[in-house]
């Protein structure tokens, strides 16, 4: 029987591997393990970041991450694992396109900010094949938002690939509602908000 956990460095490996097997075509993905692991101990250790994880005898099924400023942590990022993120940059920044995808997630918490987006946001969710038709999803957002309310967050929002028809379906059921579309690294999305306290609380 899995439990929800709040996400600690110790899972940062398994969220990692999971993350890019979920979101394979996400840029984050591309820049590999390290650097995706070195992100998820940055979500669970800065302070206005957090996260969890479905967990079943210390393996992760499933996880989620929030954060309530990406430009906040994109500073804890910068000053307290910088050179762990540079080091893995500089084997992949090998192409004027991956440096413009790197630009373009330095730029998004402004470019958010001028559309008039709430700045908590929650940045990714997976879960693994053999986690799935257990309701883990919704009980990670279940968790998610409740932390929200207890943060008294006023209302978060989400980024979607519109391919992604299942990532859609998830957040159409939980309670969020699409504000706008965007294009981001070349990719339509579509942008969801939710005020956490509209969010269903499921027993």
């Amino acid at each position: 029987m899995h439990t929800i956990e709040f996400l600690n460095p110790n899972y940062s490996f398994q969220v990692a591997a999971l993350h890019i097997q979920g979101i394979p075509t996400g840029f984050i993905s591309s820049l590999g393990p390290g650097f995706v692991a070195a992100l998820y101990d940055a979500i669970a250790e800065e302070p206005s970041s957090f996260g969890f994880a479905a967990v079943e005898d210390d393996r992760v099924l499933g996880f989620v991450a929030f954060t309530t400023n990406l430009s906040k942590l994109y500073r804890y990022v910068a000053l307290k694992k910088g050179l762990k993120f540079a080091m893995v940059l500089i084997r992949r920044m090998c192409s004027l396109q991956a440096l413009k995808k790197v630009w373009d997630n330095v730029l998004y918490p402004a470019k958010m900010k001028k559309m008039d987006l709430p700045d908590a946001e929650l940045l990714s969710i997976a879960v693994a094949p053999e986690g799935r038709g257990k309701g883990i999803a919704q009980q990670l957002v279940d968790a998610g938002m409740e932390e929200c309310r207890k943060r008294r967050i006023e209302k978060v929002k989400v980024l979607v690939a519109d391919f992604n028809e299942p990532a859609n379906k998830l957040y159409q059921k939980t309670g969020f509602q699409r504000v706008c579309q965007v294009t981001s690294h070349g990719v339509l999305s579509n942008i969801y908000t939710i005020s956490p306290t509209d969010h269903p609380r499921h027993p």
